[in-house]
């Protein structure tokens, strides 16, 4: 499926073009992010977080240029024919997320989450203080925006020597196609089912399994929403960082742009943090969840048990 924006400017289906637009729009959130036990004194510093954001944008925005270089390498080179644009960005997308949300790059960037919906998530389970969430968010939206715009000025020098046709340098601020309200509702429904999801995932998959899953996850849900509405960001530091290094963020359609993303993905976390506070039993007539035990766990509780049992009944007397 096409994930470019409907009343976007129509571009044809090779164009790698079109895919670059995507690529500016579909970028990482940093969900995966840490699970919220004792997690104050797992956050990030401002300088380390600021550094991680831009690190992150700086790349994320990369993957229109890899499409444009790997498609081409595999029909040209290795002898692929017809090979999907589309499916390609998607996996180049995957593997981008599973390196910023693995544990080789947590532990690099000190535990930065990238994304100010996240701090302001783990503010409202009480994971976070405000000055920590606020610094943490803060330094978020600032490393994002020098992040893209160290990608664009870069991206016009570096770009036209390995890349000479059919590509289309610059950062096209985001805009939800189906409007204000479509819009929010979009990043609200993606933001709450990808926080949703990282909660469960260590408890489905495993610990180590689960950063890779939520990134599977957030492709999934990028696939199904199509860009119909918002492209599903979850992340607004990214969006206003398209709006100022695009050059447009003082008119009034760029604040509207930029305040549905970010109201989207404040709702999505908000509904994640009543969903947190109904499973911990924390909302007056709820019960906190109980974590099943597997029936090995069991078997092998009553197995060593039973000897104890057995040896106490059979045990003589001393003479």
């Amino acid at each position: 499926p096409r994930l470019v924006p409907r009343g976007h400017p129509k571009r044809g289906p090779e164009d790698v073009r079109s895919l670059r637009f995507v690529s500016n729009h579909v970028i990482a959130s940093g969900i995966m992010a840490k699970k919220p036990t004792n997690a104050r004194k797992r956050f990030a510093s401002p300088r380390a977080e600021f550094l991680s954001a831009a690190f992150m944008s700086f790349w994320m925005n990369t993957i229109g240029v890899e499409l444009a270089l790997v498609r081409p390498f595999l029909e040209n080179t290795l002898g692929f024919t017809n090979v999907d644009a589309q499916g390609l960005f998607l996996a180049l997308l995957f593997t981008h997320l599973c390196f910023f949300f693995g544990p080789f790059y947590g532990k690099k960037s000190r535990g930065a989450l990238n994304n100010p919906a996240v701090y302001f998530l783990f503010y409202l389970t009480g994971d976070a203080d405000a000055a920590t969430a606020s610094k943490g968010a803060l330094s978020a939206v600032f490393g994002t925006i020098v992040g893209t715009f160290a990608y664009e000025k870069t991206s016009r020098v570096v770009v036209p020597f390995i890349i000479t046709t059919g590509f289309s340098k610059g950062i096209v601020p985001a805009v939800a196609a189906g409007g204000s309200v479509l819009g929010a509702a979009s990043e609200a429904t993606v933001a709450f089912l990808n926080f949703l999801f990282a909660g469960v995932a260590p408890r489905l998959v495993g610990d180590s399994m689960a950063p890779y899953a939520g990134a599977f996850f957030y492709v999934i849900t990028v696939v199904i929403e199509k860009c119909r509405y918002s492209c599903g960001f979850m992340n607004p530091a990214v969006v206003l960082a398209t709006h100022v290094v695009g050059g447009d963020v003082f008119s009034t359609d760029a604040a509207k742009h930029v305040l549905t993303y970010a109201t989207g993905a404040g709702l999505g976390a908000i509904a994640a943090a009543a969903a947190k506070a109904v499973a911990d039993g924390k909302v007056p007539g709820s019960k906190p969840a109980k974590h099943a035990t597997s029936g090995k766990t069991k078997a092998k509780k009553k197995a060593t048990a039973t000897p104890a049992r057995v040896s106490a009944r059979t045990r003589k007397p001393k003479a």
